[in-house]
């Protein structure tokens, strides 16, 4: 759980930010963006920045050193707007990052200036196969919040093509929310049945359980230990705050559900799902409720390696703080 003493205090530059990394290089839009689409990139950054304090960093895999001796290709499966691609490209400048995702419309537009010596977007659909890349290609391969948007009958055929194109000894990280959140009051719970129903029946609203229900998936953990060319899987859970009790995690969460629930709420009403004046007050009180029910949602990461690879271990250090050490008094 994150450290309730953290700030609570999230970014409020959104418009700002998306403003300054999302132009050309005049200051204009370099095309038009639809409500949609701004709505969706300005959630993908706020959960972006939550992950980002939880997880301490962008990823999990010990890939930190081979990142940055260089050399390396990496693969970010959904990018979306790519601020994980363009976090990464920055904190690895020896190392080659590529971009794809069904939605050219969101990638970054100033990628040809100081994003273009190692990162590339292309427009990729996942559900193609093959995918445009030779076989053995990729050292890394990441993916995140996936889970929801690739049909689940199709992710052994996706998972299996994502192993063909990476390299002997390759890495491969998954991170994924539960579809569930926790201790959750009543609001939360309608407001949850309403946010997973599929829209080909009026959802059923119940009283609250523990925690929401929502359609069952094979989980990317089972179907990766079912690819025998992937070994030495680890899996690791991450329980994240909804909430002001939270601090900055919790904070940018909760704004991240009010966003989805905001560009929901309209469909709702207008499909009679459930009445204005009731979504009206479980709005009013939601806020409250996270904090008395303290409210979270749970992450895993699953992380595991391509068979293959027989050649020699290489073992890489960081000189400056093998050298600092040694200079250190006994």
């Amino acid at each position: 759980m994150v450290s309730q003493t953290q700030k609570a205090t999230a970014p409020s530059t959104f418009t700002s930010f998306l403003r300054s990394k999302w132009r050309s290089a005049n200051g204009k839009p370099s095309r038009p963006q639809s409500l949609n689409a701004t709505t969706d990139i300005e959630r993908d950054w706020i959960r972006h920045s939550a992950l980002k304090i939880a997880l301490d960093g962008d990823f999990q895999a010990p890939m930190h050193q081979l990142f940055k001796s260089g050399g390396n290709e990496i693969l970010d499966v959904g990018c979306g707007a790519g601020f994980w691609t363009t976090d990464m490209a920055a904190k690895y400048p020896l190392s080659h990052f590529t971009g794809i995702d069904i939605n050219k419309d969101t990638f970054p537009q100033r990628q040809v200036s100081e994003y273009s010596r190692n990162v590339v977007f292309q427009r990729v659909d996942l559900l193609e196969l093959p995918l445009p890349y030779e076989s053995d290609t990729f050292d890394y391969i990441f993916i995140r919040c996936m889970m929801d948007v690739v049909p689940d009958e199709e992710w052994d055929a996706v998972l299996n093509e994502l192993v063909r194109i990476m390299k002997k000894g390759a890495t491969i990280e998954c991170l994924e929310t539960y579809p569930d959140l926790f201790d959750v009051g009543p609001g939360m719970a309608t407001l949850m049945q309403l946010i997973n129903h599929n829209g080909s029946s009026s959802p059923t609203i119940e009283a609250a359980p523990s925690s929401t229900g929502s359609m069952t998936l094979n989980p990317l953990p089972n179907r990766m230990a079912a690819i025998n060319q992937l070994m030495g899987m680890q899996l690791k859970h991450i329980d994240t705050p909804i909430g002001r009790h939270g601090g900055a995690v919790g904070a940018l969460l909760l704004e991240h559900w009010d966003r989805i629930i905001e560009a929901s709420k309209q469909t709702w009403i207008q499909n009679k799902w459930i009445g204005e004046k009731q979504l009206a007050a479980i709005l009013d009180e939601l806020h409250d409720e996270v904090e008395t029910y303290q409210t979270y949602m749970s992450w895993y990461s699953v992380v595991a390696q391509k068979k293959g690879y027989n050649g020699p271990i290489i073992r890489i250090e960081d000189y400056d703080c093998l050298h600092q050490n040694e200079k250190k008094p006994q």
